[in-house]
C-alpha cells in the first residue's frame, strides 16, 4: 500500500526549510515537520526539497522582498559610518547589487587625509596662485559673514 501524502507536514517542511534554526537543512526540516528520524530520512528530505523547489524559492523570495526596505535602510546608514572601510565596503556592495562591476567603475581615491597641515597649506597657496578668482571669492565670502 503506497504511503499517504501528508500535505500539512509537507507545508511545514517548506516553512522549516525556509526559516528558523533548520533553514537550508532539508533533513532537520523534515524531522521538525514530523517525519521520523530513521535510515531513510535523508532520502525523504532530499525528495521533499526537490519536489518543492518552486515553492521554496517563492517563499524565500517573499521573505527577501518583505525585508528589502529594512536592508536598504541599514546600507544607507552604513554609508554614513565613521569608519572609512565600512563606508567603502558598503558602497562596493551597493554598486555590485546594482550590477556595476569593478571594470565599469573608475574609483579615484583622495589621499588628502594623509597630508600634513603644512602640505595642505602649500597646496592651497599653489591653487590660489593658479586661480586668483578663488582668492577674490574667498574674500567676498569672508566679508559677508
Amino acid at each position: 500500500m503506497p504511503k499517504r501524502i501528508d500535505k500539512e507536514k509537507e507545508e511545514k517542511f517548506i516553512d522549516f526549510f525556509c526559516q528558523g534554526d533548520t533553514a537550508g537543512n532539508a533533513t532537520q526540516s523534515a524531522i521538525k515537520a514530523g517525519w521520523e528520524n530513521n535510515k531513510s530520512i535523508r532520502f525523504q528530505a532530499r525528495y521533499l526539497k526537490n519536489k518543492y523547489t518552486k515553492e521554496i524559492r517563492k517563499k524565500q523570495e517573499e521573505r527577501i522582498a518583505s525585508t528589502s526596505g529594512v536592508a536598504i535602510s541599514v546600507l544607507q546608514d552604513l554609508l554614513h559610518s565613521e569608519q572609512d572601510a565600512v563606508k567603502l565596503n558598503t558602497a562596493k556592495l551597493i554598486l555590485e547589487l546594482g550590477n556595476f562591476s569593478s571594470q565599469t567603475i573608475n574609483l579615484n581615491v583622495d589621499k588628502t587625509a594623509e597630508k600634513s597641515d603644512a602640505e595642505l597649506i602649500t597646496e592651497l597657496k599653489g591653487l590660489l596662485k593658479e586661480s586668483p578668482e578663488l582668492a577674490l571669492q574667498e574674500d567676498d565670502d569672508m566679508t559677508k559673514h
